[in-house]
């Protein structure tokens, strides 16, 4: 074992992280698994993690299984990991996690045994540009604990079936970032196809699952009929790919959100940068989510959410925020609750005014070309299946989400 690569204690005398060339020697009663293969992150561009909320709860599974496990009943379990960067990082999130989840620790307790080892790299967003912007895995688990403190996620409610399954571009690339009331998925499409479902289709699943208002960000069009027709409210709110939205424009957001009956759904082209940017505006103003909790979260809801000047926007948005509660002028350019992580480039500056033309359509074309079919959960399945599968997520009642 190399010098810095020590195990770390999960459970005292009984579960323990360790990131080496080789696993560990089993001498006596000991066991090692590794889940570096089973699971994985499914890239967007240079993009490695975080590994998203599906796999998190597999990861407890795994342990639960193996700890429960008359056969290792008196063995030393030892999660091995590889010294490849981006294996190790989500292999130590998803350990922390676990302490989290099943262990009942914070963010912070979880993450404190892992303080001791080397450095961990930092997560990056799915822009093609490099980006100076570093997401902590630190700052994934604050967001991970505060969605579970709102009651966003429950591990004994969560449907894993139903979250791979709406995950799929096939099936809509759906995924609640705020249960019962902001939901993010990818630009519908005039024709059906194998990757692609309409507004008739989509208006199916949204009726069963009680979206009454559908905002579009991009300014592709298409046939909103099916939205229409179906009594599902739709409202134009455009602004350029890959940019920031302007004060008015999250304004009337909030004011279309917040004064619906029903849960809205939210798309740009792909769903993951102009929505997940103005779904984050609404967390951070109403659920009190730090900018890069936020950031943290929706990528484990949704892998690839915020890019670019996105995330530094964010961060200005939560400050302006911070300030108007004290009522204070904001003096900085980024969130004053967290480190400095690093200013936008030039680029940056450029994309958040201007924004990216062709972002959007390289994003939906990696969706498109990703494998379609996560691990155990069929092909194909019936259209009236699959709205009542959804319709099986665990979604936290109103009183529940709004705490």
């Amino acid at each position: 074992m190399q010098p810095g690569n020590q195990p770390i204690e999960i459970i005292p005398r009984r579960l323990y992280w360790v990131s080496d060339r080789n696993p560990p020697v089993e001498k006596g009663k000991s066991h090692t698994f590794c889940t570096d293969h089973e699971l994985s992150y499914i890239p967007y561009a240079s993009d490695f993690g975080p590994l998203d909320i599906s796999c998190i709860y597999k990861y407890c599974l795994i342990v639960d299984k193996l700890l429960g496990d008359p056969k290792h009943e008196k063995h030393v379990i030892y999660h091995h990991t590889s010294l490849i960067p981006a294996k190790r990082a989500n292999s130590a999130l998803l350990a922390a996690a676990y302490s989290m989840i099943r262990l009942q620790k914070t963010a912070d307790e979880a993450w404190e045994p892992f303080l001791s080892a080397p450095r961990f790299i930092p997560f990056r967003d799915a822009s093609t540009e490099g980006s100076t912007f570093e997401l902590y895995i630190i700052d994934c688990l604050k967001g991970l604990e505060k969605g579970m403190a709102l009651g966003w996620f429950s591990f004994d409610t969560f449907n894993l079936e139903s979250y791979e399954q709406y995950s799929r571009v096939e099936n809509g690339a759906m995924n609640w970032i705020i249960p019962h009331k902001l939901l993010a998925f990818v630009a519908p499409s005039d024709k059906r196809t194998t990757r692609d479902l309409t507004s008739y289709d989509y208006a199916q699943i949204f009726n069963e699952i009680g979206v009454t208002a559908v905002i579009r960000l991009n300014k592709e069009k298409y046939n909103i009929s099916g939205f229409e027709d179906n009594g599902i409210n739709f409202t134009d709110l455009y602004f350029y790919d890959g940019s920031v939205p302007e004060e008015e424009l999250v304004k009337e957001f909030f004011n279309i959100v917040n004064n619906e009956s029903g849960a809205v759904a939210v798309h740009c082209k792909a769903g993951l940068g102009r929505t997940g940017t103005l779904i984050g505006c609404y967390a951070i103003a109403n659920y009190e989510f730090k900018s890069t909790e936020y950031i943290g979260w929706a990528r484990l809801c949704r892998p690839g959410s915020v890019l670019g000047p996105q995330q530094y926007f964010l961060g200005e948005y939560e400050a302006r925020i911070q300030a108007q509660k004290k009522h204070l002028e904001p003096n900085r350019t980024i969130s004053p609750t967290v480190q400095n992580r690093g200013d936008m480039s030039l680029f940056e500056k450029y994309r958040a005014k201007f924004g990216e033309m062709g972002q959007a359509d390289r994003l939906v074309q990696a969706m498109k070309s990703a494998p379609s079919s996560p691990t155990g959960i069929p092909e194909q399945v019936p259209r009236g299946t699959l709205v009542k599968e959804f319709g099986k997520l665990r979604i936290p009642n109103r009183n529940e989400a709004n705490k």
